[in-house]
């Protein structure tokens, strides 16, 4: 293979590489590179600050907001959406005692807990009729244990308040199902769809998690919006990708002036070699 066709081999790209006009680019690309993914790391750092002030943010507006009827904000068998999760309502109408379950093995303050949940029929308005699962409180336990030693589980919470009143609370989006199996009156999870085949409908896509009335015998449920995830500033998170594209950009130019310089290299030795030699001078 003549010169002027061989591929460059690692001598090629070494000697082009090591030249001092190479080197000196090299660090100044070294410094920007580092700079710049320095500064990206910065930002994702930025994006979860700014996440979680925005949470907290949302959080005590969600707390601190006062409670509306629950006809102006959700229907039965309507959608549930990002916007209703943590919304305060209230409600008039009557628990029923005979539809309720018991969710197992959940955890509230560090301790192993059962949670209450019980049918709330709607009384008056224009959702007369709908059913709300109402988290009425927790209790705590190993039932879990008991569940799984098998034979007869006889577990009981307290009674609803009986006769017709008024409730509070938050409303939060329905669970998947649960574990399947449970004895019952057991659940294994909160799932307006699981709850509508064994106490009727119309039903709302969502459970409220009870502030008031206090239930007798039961601790308080904690607050969904308790358990709200921050997601990351997404500017931040641009800020932040852009800042790391350009370091990539940084490297990706000195390979590409390494290149060019290799090949200016091969083509300036085959012009040499090509080249006739030179006459001898004339006598």
């Amino acid at each position: 293979m003549s010169t002027s066709t061989r591929r460059p081999g690692s001598r090629d790209w070494l000697r082009a590489a090591t030249s001092r006009r190479m080197l000196v680019l090299l660090l100044v690309v070294a410094v920007v590179a580092g700079v710049c993914t320095q500064l990206g790391f910065w930002q994702l750092e930025r994006a979860g600050i700014r996440g979680e002030r925005t949470l907290e943010a949302t959080r005590e507006e969600l707390l601190a907001a006062p409670a509306v009827p629950l006809e102006d904000v959700l229907a039965p068998q309507a959608a549930f959406t990002a916007e209703h999760f943590g919304r305060r309502v209230s409600l008039e109408g009557r628990f029923d005692a005979a539809q309720q379950v018991l969710v197992p093995g959940r955890e509230v303050e560090g301790e192993e807990a059962t949670l209450v949940v019980t049918a709330f029929h709607v009384e008056g308005g224009p959702h007369d009729g709908a059913i709300m699962p109402v988290l009425r409180g927790w209790f705590p336990g190993a039932v879990t244990e008991l569940l799984e030693a098998g034979g007869g589980v006889r577990v009981t919470a307290p009674p609803p308040p009986a006769g017709r009143i008024e409730v509070v609370g938050m409303l939060s989006d329905s669970e998947a199902a649960g574990q399947a199996g449970l004895p019952e009156g057991f659940a294994g999870g909160i799932s307006a769809g699981e709850l509508a085949q064994e106490w009727g409908t119309p039903m709302y896509s969502a459970y409220l998690v009870l502030e008031e009335p206090a239930q007798q015998g039961l601790s308080p449920a904690p607050s969904p919006v308790e358990g709200l995830d921050a997601d990351p500033n997404l500017q931040s998170l641009a800020y932040a990708v852009e800042w790391w594209a350009f370091a990539l950009f940084a490297v990706v130019f000195w390979l590409k002036v390494l290149r060019d310089d290799v090949r200016e290299r091969r083509l300036v030795e085959a012009v040499r070699v090509a080249a006739p030699p030179p006459e001898p001078p004339a006598n």
